[in-house]
């Protein structure tokens, strides 16, 4: 460029200093209120959504809480009224929510706590509604365990739940809670269809059991 050329003229440059365009302290305090209480809202959510431990780390322990939270190895493990195969639930999709249904202190009803044992229920016979109706269902109690045998951070632990009733309880026997109309049900089906697993796990072995035994017999016959 000579030095006799003046330099060229934004055509825009009008528009960075619009005078017209004024931001007032009440805009500021707005747009500051506005992340402010986002940011309560998301603290807030997180806070909602996390898990409460307060009463059932009182009730189970903290070494079942860490055990159910941390436990790689879970089994299921049938125990009076109960009939199918010990299973084992490590790699099973749903052991989150088994978890949690059992870590959420706001699944339980806490005015039912008991000193007696889960186990103790099963000895209870299904009381009648009436004459004419047919008895409640049997009591059936199966055993949770969850183990760290890895990393051995925390001991087994064993916990016993009746299905019918929705009680849960350590194995011990030392009390024993019943967990919210809302939960039981769930805790329930979830539990039985893993008991069905193990049935089905256990017909497939039983299955090729018996062929490999007739193959053997058609092996020995022919020699």
């Amino acid at each position: 460029m000579n030095e006799n050329e003046s330099p060229a003229v934004d055509p825009h440059a009008d528009k960075y200093n619009d005078p017209r365009v004024v931001v007032t302290r009440y805009q500021v305090l707005a747009l500051v209120a506005i992340v402010v209480i986002g940011a309560i809202v998301a603290v807030a959510s997180v806070y909602a959504r996390r898990t409460k431990l307060e009463k059932t780390t009182e009730f189970w322990g903290p070494d079942v809480i860490t055990a159910i939270q941390l436990g790689d190895h879970v089994e299921l493990i049938p125990g009076p009224g109960a009939d199918f195969k010990q299973v084992e639930l490590t790699a099973f999709p749903g052991l989150g929510h088994l978890r949690k249904a059992l870590l959420e202190q706001s699944h339980y009803q806490w005015t039912t706590v008991e000193k007696d044992s889960v186990e103790a229920l099963a000895a209870e016979v299904p009381a009648m509604q009436n004459q004419d109706s047919e008895p409640e269902q049997s009591p059936m109690v199966v055993r949770l365990e969850f183990s760290d045998p890895h990393y051995q951070r925390v001991p087994p632990a064993l916990i016993d739940v009746e299905l019918t009733s929705g009680t849960v309880g350590p194995a011990d026997g030392s009390q024993r809670v019943k967990v919210t109309d809302r939960v039981r049900p769930a805790l329930r089906h979830q539990l039985q269809l893993l008991m069905k697993v193990s049935e089905l796990r256990y017909g497939q072995r039983t299955e090729a059991a018996d062929a490999e035994r007739e193959e053997n017999e058609e092996k020995q016959m022919d020699e």
